[in-house]
This record gives C-alpha cells, sequence and structure tokens, in this order.
C-alpha cells in the first residue's frame, strides 16, 4: 500500500496491491487532509498471479476504471489486483 497527495494538493492517490486469493478489507483513516467528492478507482487484475496479455490472444488481464462515490470508511480489494484509488482533496477557504 502507498499513499501520495497530489503536487498541487488537489488528489490523494492510493495503490493497493492483492496478491492473494481472497479478498481483502481494510479501514481507510485520512489525516492532515479531507477527502471529499467522487473518488475514482481503476483496477488491474487477472484471473492468477500468472495471467498475462499476449499479443493475438484474448486478454487475461484487464483493467478496469469506475467513479466510486465518497470515499468509503472501509475499502474491499479483489483478489489477485492492483487497486488504484484517486480521491479528490478538499480545498480550504484561503
Amino acid at each position: 500500500m502507498f499513499a501520495a497527495l497530489s503536487a498541487d494538493h488537489k488528489f490523494l492517490t492510493l495503490a493497493v496491491v492483492n496478491a492473494t486469493d481472497s479478498e481483502q478489507k481494510f479501514d481507510l483513516n485520512v489525516s492532515g487532509a479531507r477527502v471529499t467528492g467522487n473518488a475514482t478507482l481503476w483496477q488491474m487484475t487477472g484471473k492468477d498471479l500468472d495471467a498475462a496479455n499476449h499479443v493475438g490472444q484474448p486478454p487475461q488481464v484487464e483493467v478496469t476504471e469506475a467513479v466510486i462515490g465518497e470515499a468509503p470508511t472501509t475499502l474491499s480489494v479483489a483478489p489477485i489486483s492492483v487497486d488504484i484509488y484517486r480521491f479528490p482533496v478538499a480545498q480550504d477557504a484561503q
């Protein structure tokens, strides 16, 4: 798991790798920033750890994009996946 704030402080990006055969869940606790608004999830997954895409063959690994709405308090990470979340950060009044 890795998290980073964008250079302009407008987005918090969280990357999570689940190399297991079962769904993993964790609580999302953000301190030092307030996430708000619709979050985006990019998910790369395949049927197993050996899945790979080869020219001329149907893809075994796919990347999907989904809007997940407000940041949930608990995130679920699918088996055999890399999930990248992008959460908008509230811009406090100056």
